[in-house]
């Protein structure tokens, strides 16, 4: 199932990596690679309750699809700045390969996590 992470503190940033470094007591940065998908506009009501069963980023694309959503689809970097540090956690803990909602500025991203060297 598609999580949906929404934080009013959450700061994603899909192009620019940043250092991990703790900002203030329960506050910490994270950068994690990422296969996403960047969708620039807001997800109506109908488009979210069908990308629920979604287990994959196919399945997301499949959903964007027949809902007609336009998005771009390649690997990036999530960036989370001065993140709540039981979000960074909770991200960190998740199902491998399982597709996650962030905000994303206007828009939206659908986010599969990949292992590095460089994520925490």
């Amino acid at each position: 199932m598609v999580k949906f992470l929404t934080v009013g503190l959450l700061l994603a940033s899909l192009a620019a990596p940043a250092a991990a470094k703790p900002r203030a007591i329960g506050q910490t940065s994270a950068q994690f690679d990422c296969d996403a998908i960047a969708i620039d506009a807001p997800l109506d009501r109908s488009t979210l309750r069908d990308l629920g069963p979604a287990h994959s980023l196919d399945e997301a694309a499949a959903v964007l699809n027949k809902h007609k959503v336009k998005y771009e689809r390649g690997p990036r970097v999530l960036t989370l700045s001065s993140a709540p540090a039981k979000l960074v956690r909770d991200i960190t803990l998740m199902k491998q390969g399982e597709p996650i909602i962030l905000p994303n500025g206007d828009g939206s991203a659908i986010c599969v996590l990949r292992p590095s060297e460089d994520s925490i």
